[in-house]
């Protein structure tokens, strides 16, 4: 019986990590001890959060319904704790399976984003690896397919064995800076380690009920700032975005991502990177979210300079994050190694999926308290 700690299952891509592990038991017929590290909050502690943000009806997948109260409370144990002050159970013994994805995502390049990056992304995995260094079998550790940096052309798997990085921000920087940290803890402590790398993560397109995720951030967010702005200020006119006009995002359901974390158990290999074998056309994804919000556009290769009020509010605030990536050089994910480990589940296609994905976020208003439940989940 496997003994599993996962961090960060409060974020989209751990509460369905945890969602396919009790998933992986049933359909399996297994038994595992599930230790999930929770920081409490001032009105709620830990066990809590876990029932609020994670084990909602209308987050919870499908598949997972008839049987996960019951083992919810028969496989998994809450450690209330910081994942650089925790104490791990005696119990939890020495041959842990680890995924840890807790983390910060802040895109800014302040000096407050630097010193918050550097601290919950860097300064805190080494106090938890201090912990469970010495009891752990295997490692997922969950990064960012963005460490590489800024890269033109065919990415593949193998970040580590290049020198040449543009970081588009401290995030990626620090990303990176912690992988080289984990490997080499684990190779000093000879314990197994997989980088996991997902690039942009959408909502959900293989459970159901499909499109919804936990968050909805990144690409979510230009739609969520035109949407308000476009309320207040209905005569809006026309905005200018720039963008990489032949350039592309990699964009993967939240649920293909946990899929592809919990198969990188049992490989030997250092790195995999979660994306799709095919872009979304930044033109494509600007196009369908400003048409959503029923805002008329031009695209252009440059920051405009005579920016309107709105637009000077836009590229100070959301804009100042993702333009970076809209204006990206052309480049692909090789893709390889996670459809061999997917390749009994077909790869989504996000090109035809992108304005379904969007428009339910849209629909709701971002707010999964805004989504009709049916009755009797």
């Amino acid at each position: 019986m496997n003994t599993i700690l996962v961090t960060g299952v409060t974020g989209n891509i751990g509460s369905h990590v945890l969602f396919e592990l009790l998933f992986d038991l049933y359909s399996k017929s297994e038994e595992a001890t599930i230790y999930v590290l929770i920081r409490k909050q001032p009105k709620k502690s830990a066990k809590q959060r876990l029932l609020d943000e994670v084990f909602t009806e209308q987050l919870i997948p499908k598949k997972i319904v008839p049987f996960y109260k019951e083992y919810l409370e028969k496989y998994i144990h809450v450690i209330e704790g910081e994942i650089n002050n925790f104490i791990l159970p005696d119990d939890a013994g020495n041959d842990l399976i680890v995924y840890h994805l807790a983390a910060s995502v802040n895109l800014s390049n302040t000096e407050k984003a630097k010193n918050e990056i550097a601290h919950v992304n860097y300064v805190n995995t080494q106090a938890f690896f201090e912990t469970i260094k010495s009891r752990t079998k295997k490692l997922v550790f969950v990064s960012t397919a963005f460490s590489r940096g800024e890269i033109e052309g065919e990415i593949t798997d193998d970040y580590h064995s290049v020198t040449n990085f543009d970081f588009r921000n401290f995030y990626e920087a620090y990303k990176m800076k912690v992988e080289k940290l984990i490997l080499q803890i684990a190779k000093e402590n000879n314990f197994s380690c997989t980088i996991a790398r997902p690039s942009v993560v959408s909502g959900r397109l293989i459970d159901y009920p499909k499109f919804v995720s936990s968050r909805y951030i990144v690409f979510y967010a230009i739609g969520e700032f035109f949407k308000k702005i476009k309320k207040t200020h209905p005569e809006l006119g026309k905005v200018r975005m720039v963008l990489n006009m032949d350039g592309g995002l990699n964009i993967v359901p939240v649920d293909y991502v946990a899929k592809g974390i919990i198969r990188a158990t049992d490989i030997d290999e250092e790195q995999l990177n979660i994306t799709l074998t095919q872009n979304v056309p930044t033109q494509h994804i600007i196009k369908s979210i400003l048409q959503k919000c029923g805002v008329e556009i031009e695209l252009v290769d440059e920051e405009p300079k005579d920016k309107t009020r709105i637009e000077k509010l836009f590229y100070k605030t959301i804009g100042s994050q993702l333009v970076k990536y809209s204006t990206s050089k052309k480049h692909n994910f090789e893709s390889k190694l996670i459809r061999e480990l997917l390749a009994d589940i077909e790869e989504p296609n996000m090109l035809d999926s992108f304005s379904e994905v969007y428009n339910f976020a849209h629909n709701i208003n971002f707010d999964n308290n805004n989504i009709k439940l049916e009755p009797n989940l």
